[in-house]
Order: structure tokens, then sequence, then C-alpha cells
């Protein structure tokens, strides 16, 4: 005979293991985004343009079309905010892939 109580307690475990996975796995959760501004084009890092909008495409992945944009580190002493800038453009915008270009010097 099935034992309900013990259902619905895998139940839970399963859900609790879900959600431990899902934010375990997101490599931008403790990437902190202070400090930056986006006006909806350009990214500012205290008040000083850090990256400009360079482009929109659109990209065939995984069966999908997705749209991406990229995003220009204006000054290599920025190129720390790379990851900051991805976490902040798409959490504004999470129906789009976000590229950050660094900056070598050039």
């Amino acid at each position: 005979m099935i034992d309900l109580q013990k259902i619905k307690m895998m139940k839970r475990l399963l859900l609790v293991f879900l959600i431990l996975f899902t934010f375990s796995c997101n490599p931008l959760l403790n990437v902190s985004t202070q400090g930056l501004s986006y006006d909806g084009t350009d990214v500012y890092f205290n008040g000083e343009l850090c990256a400009k909008f360079s482009a929109i495409e659109l990209a065939y992945d995984n069966k999908k079309i997705v749209r991406e944009v990229t995003f220009l580190i204006v000054n290599p002493k920025f190129n720390d905010q790379a990851l900051p800038i991805l976490k902040l453009v798409a959490s504004k915008n999470p129906n789009i892939e976000v590229e950050v270009q660094l900056n070598n010097g050039n």
C-alpha cells in the first residue's frame, strides 16, 4: 500500500532540492551591481560612463531565435565591471542575451 505522507514528504524534499539547485547554478548570484546604473543604452559606474551600447543581433541558440545586445567597455579600468554589467542589463531586460566586450587598451 502506498503511504501518502511519504509521497508528500518526498515531493517537499524534491522541491527544496530544485530550489537549492536553481540558486546554486546562477554564476551571477553573488555579483554586486552596486555603483552601476543603466539608462537603457549605456551603463555608468559611479556616474562615469563605463560601457556603451554597441550592437543588437539576432541569433539562433538552442533551437530558438534570440536577441543579443553587446556593450563595449570604454576604458580598461572598467573591465572588472563586466560581470556586474551583465547582471544589471540582463535583470532589466530578461528576454535578451547580454554580451560585454572587454577593453584591451587599444
